[in-house]
């Protein structure tokens, strides 16, 4: 004798589908969190690299405060002049295409810029002696030192909370 599934099994498969793919859904959005938040750390680490650079052959930081970092009006590009809109001209390029911050997922604990905008924020210190960059995550990263939300980038490397 054949015997059909009733609506209550029915429902009962529907409600297990469902929960598995809420489940995923979670982790998939947790794991793009995280890989954003990698990409971030990684154009920060890359600043920080040329402007050691750029360091090394003016005796101090590219002077200014407040600038978004990737702009294409004022600092997609690191040259022996400082951050600038093009390098074109400039007898020495430390760092072609300064890449911005990943906008997604932010909740702008960090802005700066005209108008103002989630971005990585590069100040130099009083004579070019010292920089910060401020920038901001989506998740803490407690083996680094790093909270959720804003941080910041310094010579001596990276700390939790905003730059001072």
């Amino acid at each position: 004798m054949k015997r059909g599934f009733t609506i209550i099994e029915l429902l009962v498969v529907i409600l297990i589908i469902g929960l598995v793919g809420t489940f995923a859904a979670v982790a998939v959005n947790a794991a793009r969190a995280k890989q954003r938040d990698a990409v971030r750390l990684s154009n920060v680490r890359q600043v920080q690299s040329a402007l050691e650079n750029y360091f090394n052959e003016a005796n101090a930081y590219p002077m200014g405060s407040g600038i978004p970092l990737g702009d294409s009006a004022q600092s997609a590009c690191l040259g022996s002049s400082g951050f600038a809109a093009s390098c074109s001209g400039d007898d020495r390029v430390l760092l072609r295409v300064v890449v911005g911050t990943l906008d997604n997922g932010l909740h702008g604990a960090v802005t700066c810029g005209t108008p103002a905008r989630n971005a990585l924020c590069y100040s130099a210190g009083e004579d070019g002696a010292s920089y910060a960059i401020g920038f901001e995550l989506e998740n803490a990263l407690p083996q680094v030192g790093l909270a959720k939300g804003a941080n910041c980038a310094i010579p001596e490397g990276m700390k939790a909370g905003k730059c001072e």
